[in-house]
């Protein structure tokens, strides 16, 4: 890249998202925009009667969340869902995610479940590319195409997920369009519980072992959105 090309250092610093879609994209990396509502519908969902079911796949589980943003809502599904651990992926809003996740932790009171979790401002890509195989579990909310440098760049993070996804555990992803072509794919919807005329979607992308331990259960949710 020439010195003409390249881009400012404004853009690198700026606030606004558009300027650092097109930063991510002349660097090669994925971008994740500010948000989060998406994760927050799913972590309300779990609070739920039918949305518990996300407790039985997440237990015990090493959670990721891709594009984590600025809101802490990755962290409060996984520690709610009784996960082992959780790490927030967020190149851009990394310091933001950890005031965000300290503040929830400080306002939640004792009674709800604290778990380590960890923040990295790590590229997805290069994140996942240094993770062992068949060691996670993977979330993520509102990746979409717009906010990914390339066709090439999201086939190449679709490989790693199912490369680090542990054999019985999902990739779950929510209004993303990460969709990793090797793994078997089952899609729920279900009423966001803060805005009930608003559904939202949820795709479970796994091997079979992960059907064979909560194929049951899925079906089971199947019908009674039917």
């Amino acid at each position: 890249m020439n010195g003409d090309s390249e881009p400012s250092e404004s853009a690198s610093l700026s606030r606004d998202w558009r300027e650092r879609l097109s930063l991510s994209r002349d660097l090669g990396t994925g971008f994740a925009a500010p948000g989060g509502e998406f994760t927050r519908a799913l972590y309300e969902w779990a609070l739920t009667d039918r949305g518990n079911f996300l407790r039985e796949l997440l237990a015990g589980r090493r959670v990721v969340e891709l594009g984590a943003g600025m809101m802490p809502y990755g962290y409060a599904l996984a520690a709610t869902c009784g996960a082992r651990n959780f790490v927030a992926v967020e190149p851009f809003y990394a310091d933001k995610q950890s005031l965000s996740v300290s503040a929830f932790i400080d306002q939640s009171g004792p009674a709800f479940p604290r778990i380590p979790y960890k923040v990295t401002d790590r590229d997805m890509l290069a994140y996942l590319q240094e993770e062992a195989d068949d060691l996670l579990c993977v979330v993520a909310c509102g990746i979409e195409d717009c906010i990914l440098p390339g066709p090439e760049y999201r086939t190449r993070v679709e490989s790693e997920i199912h490369r680090v996804l542990e054999p019985d555990a999902f990739f779950l992803s929510s209004h993303s369009d990460l969709y990793p072509k090797d793994l078997r794919t089952v899609e729920i919807t279900y009423p966001r519980p803060s805005k009930p005329k608003v559904r939202d979607r949820l795709r479970l992308h796994g091997d079979g072992d992960a059907y064979d331990r909560y194929g049951d259960r899925i079906e089971t949710l199947l019908v009674s959105e039917s």
